[in-house]
């Protein structure tokens, strides 16, 4: 059954998959932002709710399985479909778009049944079957497209989109590589959900989640979806090795983790595991330092916070690149094992200027995204079609389109 969850006459649609939490926690926001503008209800469909079992199975399994377990294969994947870099169509993307319209088929059919006026994008796996729909007449709508990593990978290409929104001017010079027109890109940054961004008083936040309030705030996060590592080392390491810090371990929902944490003989001001929660924004309003792996979304949260980061040995791809950008700007280091981790984390806590200079990067790399996003999909909704990007000129790619 499709995921449904706003208003059934809805005029905005967000598609999304639930290929690792950040796709979702994207489209939350920009429906949330969008929400608190006063726009009305966002229609939130979880695009892999069309498909098969298996291939639910196969698409997003098979991710988790790769970058948990072979994570060099993984790299070595991901920078082969990376191709090509250039104007056009590939043969094995027109493939892919073809392939796209058949596994998506009962999507296709829910769509024309709906007809939003505009759909927004939080994943590359609908975007081909929605312009593919409008260039054969099937759907009368405007299409968003946003990136949710801070590198761009060619999965992402899609023709006759008329909005894209990217992270940084490095994923918009991709795209004007790719041929689409600087005046359907904007840099806005990765969308966080608006309840980062609300004001909280710390004294209020420690109290309620019982944290001491004379200790240094470490946030533990390796993902435990997926790459968990060595996490109970990380804890710790930094435990004995930093008196004054004091690690609250998020573990998901691997209750394996949490009891692990729980195990490691610490009083509760020293070490604390959390289970799955909602309100970490509350802890990264109070924390000092997070330790994470570098996910797109997760690390959007914290430069939203102006919280520095500690990235656990990203996995090559899409990890690789956040690290990269996030490093080169000042708003992170990127620690290559668990030793290394704990080092960078003590000259965090050790260094006052250190890590207020990283934090005020990342106040400086953090855009608003779900806010500005929010207000495109408005100005969609009140300007004919025609007056807006619309529908290339099919001169100007070198391939024919399928």
């Amino acid at each position: 059954m499709a995921t449904n969850e706003m208003a059934s006459d809805a005029n905005v649609m967000v598609l999304t998959a639930s290929v690792g939490p950040g796709h979702n926690s994207a489209a939350r926001a920009i429906a949330e932002a969008y929400r608190r503008a006063g726009g009305g209800e966002i229609e939130y469909v979880d695009v892999l709710d069309f498909t098969s079992r298996a291939f639910r199975a196969f698409y997003a399994r098979g991710y988790a399985f790769g970058v948990s377990y072979l994570p060099k294969l993984y790299g070595v994947g991901y920078w082969l479909a990376d191709r090509p870099q250039r104007v056009g169509l590939g043969a094995v993307e027109r493939g892919y778009v073809w392939a796209t319209r058949t596994v998506l088929r009962r999507l296709r059919t829910y769509l024309r049944a709906r007809r939003p006026r505009v759909i927004v994008n939080t994943h590359f796996l609908a975007p081909p079957l929605v312009a593919w729909m409008r260039r054969h007449g099937e759907l009368d709508c405007q299409e968003i497209v946003v990136v949710t990593d801070n590198v761009i990978h060619r999965s992402w290409h899609c023709l006759d989109v008329d909005r894209w929104f990217v992270p940084n001017p490095q994923c918009a010079s991709v795209l004007h590589r790719w041929g689409m027109p600087g005046s359907a890109v904007t840099c806005s940054g990765i969308p966080v959900h608006p309840k980062w961004l609300d004001p909280m008083d710390a004294a209020t936040v420690l109290a309620q989640w019982r944290l001491p309030a004379d200790r240094k705030i470490v946030l533990l996060s390796a993902g435990a979806d997926f790459t968990c590592g060595p996490v109970v080392k990380i804890a710790r390491g930094i435990v004995e090795s930093r008196p004054e810090a004091c690690v609250v371990v998020l573990a998901g929902r691997s209750k394996e983790l949490a009891a692990a944490v729980a195990g490691m003989g610490y009083p509760d001001h020293r070490v604390r595991p959390v289970s799955f929660t909602d309100k970490l924004h509350e802890l990264a309003g109070v924390a000092a330092v997070m330790v994470t792996k570098p996910g797109g979304i997760t690390t959007a949260e914290c430069l939203a916070k102006a919280l520095p980061m500690v990235l656990i040995k990203p996995v090559p791809g899409q990890e690789a690149g956040n690290a990269r950008v996030l490093t080169e700007g000042g708003a992170a280091v990127t620690a290559r094992n668990a030793a290394d981790t704990v080092a960078c984390v003590g000259r965090l806590l050790g260094d006052e200027a250190l890590r207020a200079g990283m934090a005020g990067r990342c106040r400086a790399m953090y855009l608003p995204a779900a806010q500005t996003i929010a207000g495109a999909v408005a100005e969609l909704l009140s300007a004919p079609c025609e007056t807006l990007y619309g529908t290339p000129d099919p001169g100007r790619y070198s391939q024919r389109r399928p």
